[in-house]
């Protein structure tokens, strides 16, 4: 397990920034070199140990001059300050060697902690979500900074060929967009040029943070658009209808409640004036939509945002007569617009598998992400075992199956990921088969798996013989995609759900800091691969989902009814109703 557990961290150090491998090794080897040292240096010799205190202190001030990260200078100390304490205790260790007697008890002393922050570095790059590869591009301008990171994509992205991404055609498109944004010194602008390159991957995964609060809120509401005092969703049969309508708009004195037909936005046909809505998220804090079937249902709540201070609106009355009003502005829709999405991508429940019954014969188990304990966490993802988690799971199944359960609802709705050996926890308990997944790089032509990044789920089965739904959605994650694919293949599982899930489910572990240093970009730079290393959830430029739905829950105008007027989880709802007919074959 040790050799593993080292074979793991040497191909993660494979996908390690120079600067930050620059680093890593630096801080041990030196202290290999202070042994060396205080094995040849005689004692006359000794003043050699007063230069030797200075060049750590001198390696790293001249290393951070070159990798300062401008506009988020934490974000260089996180990463880099454990090396700088590294370098001051080396500073002192040599310091009491030159002025001692002794040079084994301040090397022993000294060499400890060093030791430990060495450890603590890589398993904070490596183990604990803090970016294997960096580019730090914050000293560059908006214009230049774009095109660094267009080029950190082409080379670093891990889907680059499978999503067939065309670099020359977003050279074009956006480099010019962010040189008028340094122009006209417009950040917010710059922001919005970033978001969208972004939306061209079709990969929630990669995706644009800003590090700026008051930045964050300027875009929001310059992407997110007005306020019309209400939101629009499109249905299973292609209406599109009106919901959340604010009681007190202009939209809703002119005749427009919730439910009613749009059939026309700002001069266009609804149809027509949907074709050209792109979906991007603004903030870490909204789904983005890799998904084609996904975006498609969200496209009206996006476009219920797009227009300037009136927009004129289209629809069918209660008489059933077209009618054209002009709806006016009543602020920022980034609240509506989460309202809106919500039921679409959340309803996540807080507890990690919490369980109940729902009546005398159906349970629930809700899982809402793929983390427990964080450090027991690291331990158990390079153990690929995770024997506390799996115990919690029996324990919950279990003591439904006390109370009277003989089918089971599990919830992944809004599950946001985390690492592979939880998800393999509850898999194998449903499995009827061993199932193996890898890590692993791209060469240009291929996936190349990483063989000590194997994630084993193996053979349990004690309850492959329950029936059992699973509830998915669109903010169903990264992890969570994982985990939906796997139950999915199990014999006794329905996968139910509006949509099918998230989509995007490759490793993390790239990070671009822009110029300025408020808005960063994050990607995945290893493969996630199933059994034949074949690429395990994502799309391809097809945008179509691999996590294919076994029940479709029909999103019809009863349940635009419940989820929005209501404000009742309609989906559990039907689930549950699923779950009270399971055999009836006349239902």
């Amino acid at each position: 397990m040790f050799f593993e557990i080292i074979r793991q961290i040497i191909d993660s150090l494979r996908t390690v920034d120079a600067p930050t491998l620059y680093m890593i090794i630096f801080t041990p080897s030196w202290l290999l070199v202070l042994i060396l040292a205080a094995i040849i240096v005689r004692k006359k010799k000794k003043p050699v140990f007063t230069v030797l205190a200075f060049i750590p202190v001198i390696n790293f001030a001249v290393f951070y001059l070159f990798n300062y990260t401008k506009g988020l200078p934490m974000f260089g100390i996180t990463r880099y300050g454990p090396h700088l304490v590294a370098a001051l205790i080396y500073c002192v260790i040599s310091a009491i060697i030159a002025r001692s007697k002794r040079k084994v008890l301040p090397l022993i002393l000294g060499g400890i902690p060093c030791i430990v922050v060495s450890l603590w570095t890589v398993f904070y790059v490596l183990a604990m979500g803090s970016y294997y590869h960096f580019g730090n591009f914050s000293h560059q301008g908006y214009e230049k900074s774009m095109a660094s990171l267009i080029d950190e994509l082409e080379k670093n992205y891990i889907l680059r060929d499978f999503k067939e991404i065309d670099f020359d055609g977003l050279r074009q498109e956006y480099i010019p967009m962010a040189a008028e944004a340094e122009r006209n010194n417009d950040e917010a602008a710059f922001a919005e040029a970033v978001a969208n390159l972004c939306y061209e991957f079709h990969d929630g995964h990669l995706s644009m943070r800003i590090n700026d609060t008051d930045l964050g809120d300027e875009v929001a509401e310059r992407m997110n658009g007005n306020d019309y005092g209400f939101s629009m969703i499109r249905t299973d049969d292609g209406k599109v209808l009106a919901i959340l309508v604010d009681e007190t708009s202009e939209a809703f004195r002119q005749g427009i409640h919730s439910g009613t037909v749009i059939t026309g936005w700002d001069g266009k046909d609804i149809y027509d004036a949907l074709k050209d809505v792109r979906c991007v998220p603004s903030s870490i804090y909204m789904t983005a939509y890799p998904i084609a079937e996904n975006e498609e249902i969200v496209k009206p709540i996006f476009l219920a945002g797009k227009g300037g201070d009136t927009v004129s609106v289209r629809f069918i009355d209660d008489s059933g007569t077209t009618k054209e009003i002009t709806a006016q502005s009543m602020g920022s829709y980034s609240d509506r617009l989460w309202r809106a999405t919500y039921p679409i991508t959340g309803k996540r429940c807080g507890e990690f598998a919490y369980a109940e019954m729902l009546d005398d014969h159906c349970g629930y188990l809700c899982v809402p992400r793929e983390s427990f304990d964080d450090m027991k966490d690291i331990e158990a993802g390079l153990k690929d075992e995770y024997p506390e988690v799996k115990d919690l799971f029996i324990e919950r199944i279990e003591g439904l199956k006390s109370q009277g359960m003989d089918r089971l609802i599990i919830d992944i709705r809004d599950n946001d990921g985390g690492i592979d050996v939880i998800y393999e926890q509850l898999v194998t308990l449903f499995t009827d088969r061993e199932v193996i997944s890898y890590g692993g790089s791209y060469n240009g032509s291929e996936f190349i798996k990483y063989d000590s990044w194997a994630w084993t789920i193996p053979y349990d089965g004690r309850y492959k013989d329950i029936p059992v739904v699973v509830l998915v959605n669109a903010g169903c994650a990264s992890c969570g995609d994982i985990l939906a694919y796997r139950l999915s293949n199990c014999p006794n599982v329905t996968l139910m759900g509006m949509t099918t899930t998230w989509g995007s489910a490759q490793s993390m572990g790239g990070q671009i800091l822009l110029g300025g240093g408020h808005i960063s970009v994050r990607y995945p730079i290893i493969a996630s691969l199933d059994e034949d290393l074949s690429v395990l959830v994502d799309a391809g430029k097809d945008r179509i989902s691999s996590v294919v739905l076994d029940e479709k829950i029909p999103l019809d105008e009863k349940a635009v009814h419940v989820l929005y007027d209501m404000d009742a989880d309609y989906d559990l709802m039907y689930a549950k109703h699923y779950m009270e007919t399971y055999g009836n074959e006349d239902t």
